[in-house]
């Protein structure tokens, strides 16, 4: 596993490990389902569509999985997608969808190259 590859992909290694108890291939296995998870591409689906109820299902689904696995960058936007989504704010929540999609991609490539 090789932690600065995750850490520039905004993965919180030393977080996700104290959470595991120091298990490294349980983080690898898990890292690696990261990859399979669907809510992003739920959260633009359900955005395009204006579906406001599936954007914050699906941003809450993310968030949920990035802060089980310190995804530290896309937790912080996907919860913050959260707050827009439950505030009303739709059009404020697809705004974000750039950086929360930079952020995303910066993961799963560090994820791929790092584990």
């Amino acid at each position: 596993m090789n932690r600065e590859v995750l850490e520039a992909g905004g993965i919180d290694v030393q977080g996700a490990l104290d959470r595991m108890m120091g298990n490294e291939k349980l983080l690898a296995r898990l890292l690696g389902k990261f990859l399979d998870d669907t809510s992003f591409s739920r959260l633009e689906t359900a955005l395009a569509e204006h579906d406001a109820d599936a954007a914050f299902g699906a941003a809450h689904t993310l968030k949920g999985v990035a802060g089980n696995l310190s995804v530290a960058t896309v937790y912080e936007l996907a919860e913050r997608q959260c707050d827009l989504l439950r505030a009303g704010s739709l059009d404020d929540a697809a705004a974000l969808m750039p950086r929360l999609g930079d952020a995303y991609r910066a993961a799963q490539d560090a994820i791929r190259a790092g584990v």
